[in-house]
C-alpha cells in the first residue's frame, strides 16, 4: 500500500518532489549530512582518539560495528515513518499508536537530554572560540564562558528561524563538514596512513596481552551501546521530515541519503583514529579531552594543528547545539497535542491554519518556545568557571540515555514488527528484530556502565 496516497501533506512543509535521475539523486541528499553532523559530536572525536592512542589500528572493526548498528536503528525507524500502512507522517506517531504514554515519556526525556547536550555542548564551543581567540581577546577563565554567550546566541537565532530553518541547518552542516573533511586530509597528510596495519584493524585484530579479548570485547559494547541506544538517533527522521519527504516512494533516496551519510561519519570518525594511531600509539600520551584533540593534531601538522582542531570542534558542536534542542522540544510539544487534542485544535483555529497543517503546530504553542529557550539559555551557567567541566556533563548526558533507551528500542521493534501497522513487504524478518533487541540489550549495558563512571567521578 502506497503510504502517499492517504497521508496529508503538511501546508508549512510541502512534499519534496521525488528524484528522477542521478543528479536529482545528488541535489535531494542532505539530512543525512545534517544528522551525521549533529552525531558527532567531541565525545566522538575523542572516544576514536583514546582508541587510537592506546591501541593503534587494532580495533578499528569495533568502529565499524558501531557505526552499522547506528545506520541498521535509523534505516528501521525511517522505513517505519516512510512505508507504514497507517498514515503515520512521523516516528513518534508510531510510539503512540504501540502505547498512548510513549510520545511524552520520549518527549520529556528527550528534552532533558538536549537541556544536558547543550550544556556540555556550549562549554565546548566556548573552549573553541577562547583558544581560538586568546591571543586577540584575552580572557582567562572566564573565556569559555564569554565565547559560549555570543555561541547561544547566534545557534538561538538559526534555531528559532520559522522559515527555511531547513536549508539554514543543511548549509551550517555542509559548511561543518567542509571544515572536518580538510582538517583531516591535512592532518592524514601530515601523518601517513600504515594501511597494512589499517586493513588488519578490519580483519578483527585484537591487541596484544592476555587482556586483549576482554579490551577488544568492552571496546566494542561501549561503542555500540552509545551509538545504538543514542536518544540522536530519533534525529534523522524528524530531518527526513522537514526536507518533506513522505511516503514509500521516498525510501530509496533516504537509503542512499543514509548510507552516504554513515559513510562520511566512518570516514572521519576513521580519520581521526588513524592520526591518533600515527601520532599517539606507543608514546604514552593519551586523549581525555579536546585539549588532547588539539595536541594530537599539532603532533600530525605543526603549529596549524591546534587552530583547525579547534575550528573542527567550534563547527561540530555549533551544528548539534543548532539541531538537537529544536527536534527535541518539538517531540515534546507534540507528544502533548497527541494527549491533549483540543489544544491542538485551539492553536489551529487561533491561527487559522488547515486541518492538515497538525505537525507544525508546534511552532505556535507557547510551551514549545518556553522550553526551548530554557534549555538554550540556562545550560550558559555550566560554562561559568566555577561550574563541572566538560568531561562530567559529556558522562552525565550519555548516561541520561538511559531514560530513552528501552523505550526508544522496545517501541521500535513492537512497531515495525506489527502487521497492522506496516506492509506484509516492510514488516521485520526475524533477523532484524533479533538485531533490534542485541542492539538495545547492549545499549542498556553500556549506559549501566556509563552511570557507574559518573557515580565513581562524582564520589
Amino acid at each position: 500500500m502506497n503510504h502517499d496516497s492517504h497521508t496529508p501533506t503538511d501546508a508549512a512543509t510541502p512534499t519534496a518532489p521525488p528524484p528522477t535521475g542521478f543528479t536529482d539523486y545528488v541535489k535531494s541528499l542532505g539530512p543525512g549530512i545534517v544528522v551525521v553532523v549533529s552525531w558527532l559530536g567531541t565525545g566522538d572525536f575523542i572516544s576514536a582518539s583514546v582508541a587510537g592512542s592506546n591501541f593503534g589500528y587494532a580495533l578499528i572493526w569495533t568502529l565499524l560495528i558501531a557505526i552499522l548498528s547506528r545506520y541498521f536503528i535509523v534505516s528501521t525507524m525511517s522505513r517505519y515513518q516512510l512505508c507504514n500502512s497507517v498514515g503515520d507522517e512521523t516516528i513518534l506517531d508510531g510510539y503512540g499508536r504501540v502505547w498512548r504514554g510513549f510520545p511524552t515519556y520520549i518527549g520529556a526525556t528527550t528534552c532533558v537530554l538536549g537541556f544536558v547536550y547543550v550544556s556540555f555542548l556550549l562549554i565546548a564551543a566556548g573552549t573553541a572560540l577562547d583558544h581560538l581567540f586568546a591571543a586577540v581577546v584575552p580572557a582567562g577563565q572566564w573565556g569559555t564562558f564569554c565565547w559560549a554567550i555570543p555561541t547561544a546566541a547566534a545557534a538561538l537565532w538559526l534555531a528559532s528561524r520559522r522559515d527555511g530553518h531547513y536549508r539554514a541547518l543543511e548549509i551550517v552542516a555542509q559548511l561543518t563538514m567542509a571544515v572536518l573533511v580538510l582538517s583531516f586530509f591535512v592532518a592524514l597528510v601530515g601523518t601517513g596512513v600504515d594501511f597494512g596495519e589499517l586493513f588488519g584493524g578490519l580483519l578483527f585484530e585484537l591487541p596484544p596481552g592476555e587482556a586483549g579479548y576482554i579490551t577488544a570485547a568492552s571496546t566494542a559494547v561501549g561503542l555500540i551501546g552509545a551509538v545504538g541506544g543514542s536518544a540522536a538517533n530519533l534525529l534523522y527522521p524528524y530531518l527526513m521530515h522537514e526536507k518533506g519527504w513522505r511516503g514509500q516512494s521516498y525510501r530509496k533516496l533516504q537509503r542512499i541519503d543514509l548510507r552516504f551519510g554513515t559513510l562520511v561519519m566512518f570516514g572521519l570518525v576513521l580519520a581521526v583514529w588513524v592520526v591518533a594511531a600515527e601520532t599517539l600509539h606507543g608514546t604514552e600520551q593519551g586523549v581525555s579531552s579536546a585539549d588532547g584533540l588539539a595536541l594530537m593534531m599539532e603532533k600530525a601538522i605543526g603549529p596549524a594543528g591546534p587552530p583547525i582542531m579547534w575550528c573542527a570542534v567550534f563547527f561540530t558542536v555549533f551544528n548539534n547545539i543548532v539541531t538537537q534542542p529544536r527536534v527535541f522540544v518539538r517531540m515534546f510539544v507534540e507528544s502533548l497535542h497527541k494527549s491533549r487534542p483540543d489544544r491542538a485544535e485551539h492553536i489551529r483555529l487561533r491561527h487559522r491554519m488547515p486541518a492538515n497543517a497538525h505537525k507544525e503546530l508546534f511552532l505556535h504553542d507557547r510551551v514549545f518556545w518556553i522550553v526551548f529557550l530554557l534549555i538554550m539559555t540556562v545550560p550558559l551557567v555550566f560554562s561559568l568557571p566555577f561550574m563541572p567541566g566538560m568531561v562530567v556533563l559529556t558522562l552525565l548526558g550519555n548516561s541520561v540515555n538511559v531514560l530513552t533507551v528501552p523505550a526508544v528500542i522496545i517501541g521500535l521493534i513492537v512497531m515495525t514488527t506489527r502487521r497492522d501497522l506496516m506492509p506484509a513487504s516492510h514488516v521485520n524478518k526475524w533477523w532484524q528484530t533479533t538485531t533490534l533487541a542485541l542492539i538495545g540489550a547492549i545499549g542498556l549495558w553500556a549506559t549501566y556502565q556509563l552511570i557507574l563512571s559518573v557515580v565513581n567521578l562524582l564520589g
